[in-house]
């Protein structure tokens, strides 16, 4: 008898970064799955009780946290197309991009908009750093608020920028970063990008054709994990 499907659940809202940065991977190994968004804010600590952070996926019942460590897992139980290059060298330069762009952009990201939404009266706003929902920034509705990526005052500044030009010298002339195959770090780049693509906020994709390399990198990605529909595969 052929194995049995697995029963695949990713929880988040489908926005953002980490969500997708999930998301692609499921579809890029081709596994068929459930993407599950949150409908209130009493959703993120149903799903994700230890930290109220989301995505987290759920796997024949065994729950994952955290994008890198499921992006692990997938690894692990579902190995094929693999997540990182068979060059130890290689993946070693992979993941350490993946916790590069993670970490800069998310510092960067999260400084715009805190300079914007002050954390909520007896809120650390330092604690609250990779939390949205911590921010107020997660309307009733469980879903990030619409005005959370205004950039008619200006977008998240010019080392944001600058590190958008870092990412084009580090791809190179390359299909994807340090190898010719997809890998976890370009998921991770292109969940970072996918809202600017997108127009998730306004003039996020003039930056990415200001820097030709990255935005057909996006690109790239995207028709390779199925597209905006998530049919097909490059």
């Amino acid at each position: 008898m052929p194995p049995a499907t697995p029963s695949i659940i990713l929880y988040g809202p489908r926005v953002t970064a980490y969500v997708v940065k999930v998301e692609r991977a499921l579809r890029w190994k081709k596994l068929p799955f459930e993407l599950v968004e949150p409908t209130s804010l009493a959703d993120y600590r149903r799903w994700s009780p230890e930290t109220g952070l989301l995505p987290v996926l759920e796997v024949d019942g065994e729950r994952v946290h955290d994008s890198s460590r499921i992006l692990d897992f997938l690894d692990r139980r579902f190995p094929e197309p693999p997540l990182l290059s068979a060059d130890p060298r290689v993946a070693r330069e992979q993941r350490r991009l993946e916790s590069w762009v993670s970490e800069t952009f998310s510092f960067y990201m999260m400084r715009w908009i805190r300079s914007r939404f002050p954390a909520p009266d007896g809120v650390d706003p330092n604690a609250a750093q990779g939390s949205m929902s911590g921010l107020g920034l997660i309307g009733p509705d469980g879903q990030l608020r619409p005005e959370v990526f205004e950039t008619a005052d200006g977008g998240p500044g010019p080392e944001f920028e600058r590190r958008l030009d870092d990412l084009a010298a580090f791809l190179g002339d390359r299909s994807y970063f340090f190898a010719d195959q997809l890998s976890r770090a370009d998921l991770t780049v292109f969940s970072l990008v996918h809202g600017m693509a997108t127009g998730l906020y306004p003039g996020g994709r003039e930056l990415l054709a200001q820097r030709p390399r990255l935005l057909a990198h996006h690109d790239r990605v995207d028709r390779a994990t199925g597209g905006a529909s998530g049919d097909g595969v490059e």
